[in-house]
């Protein structure tokens, strides 16, 4: 049920739930939200995607974020002092707000990137008015990073296979940087001119109404009572804010 909610309705939900954080002072909203992401993952059946993805961007992202605010962010009670550096408490909680409230952000993004294809989204948007050309070119954007990384794996696999070393020091893998990196681009060069010559193969920029194989049905009254609550909810977070409620 919720992987069936509208694209557009679910991103927007997504949206308001990652933005409410923002503006609630403390550690507690981010930790709920990032908890909520992860329950609302386990209830539409997407947690084994999700859930491995989130971990590993809290440890590659959160946790360097946590360090770099928490050693230079000022504060009157220091923690221990190593050379340079003297982390304190206010730096500590103030860099754990702030890498939690990332994680949030990111958290919003990776989940719905599990729920459900962009594609649809850009499908929706359609629906909604927005032209084939600006749903053709963001979905292509998305989907050249998607590429680029394939492409990459295919590459670094034919330079091995050639005596290219592409495992051991950093200064090894430095060596096959560029024997790497300069066949995957010049193949995702290739491809973008191949998928120039299939959309004017198949009219793409015709001024007539495109046709597709993919229909979605109207939203039920629910998910608009769903957007309606996480607007609600964001639009109390401001208020409260700027009131000093929170």
């Amino acid at each position: 049920m919720i992987r069936d909610i509208n694209p557009i309705i679910a991103f927007l939900v997504l949206g308001c739930l990652a933005i409410i954080p923002i503006w609630i002072t403390g550690l507690t909203a981010p930790l709920i939200m990032c908890a909520v992401f992860v329950a609302i993952s386990l209830l539409a059946g997407v947690g084994r995607q999700f859930i491995p993805g989130y971990l590993k961007l809290f440890l590659a992202v959160g946790f360097v974020l946590f360090i770099l605010r928490a050693a230079f962010e000022p504060g009157s009670h220091v923690l221990f002092t190593l050379g340079p550096l003297t982390p304190t408490l206010e730096g500590a909680i103030g860099g754990a707000r702030f890498a939690l409230v990332v994680m949030v952000l990111c958290g919003a993004l990776t989940l719905f990137a599990a729920l459900m294809p962009a594609k649809y989204l850009m499908l929706a948007l359609e629906e909604r008015g927005l032209t084939p050309r600006a749903t053709y070119v963001l979905l292509s954007s998305l989907q050249s990073i998607t590429d680029l990384g394939r492409n990459v794996r295919v590459v670094m696999d034919a330079q091995k296979s050639r005596g290219i070393e592409t495992e051991g020091s950093i200064f090894t893998r430095s060596k096959a940087f560029f024997p790497i990196i300069a066949p995957a681009f010049l193949t995702a060069m290739t491809q973008t001119e191949e998928r120039a010559v299939a959309l004017d193969a198949r009219a793409f920029n015709s001024k007539t109404a495109h046709t597709r194989l993919a229909f979605f049905r109207q939203p039920r009254l629910w998910e608009y009572v769903l957007l309606t609550v996480a607007f609600a909810g964001l639009v109390l977070a401001v208020v409260g804010a700027a009131l000093s409620w929170l």
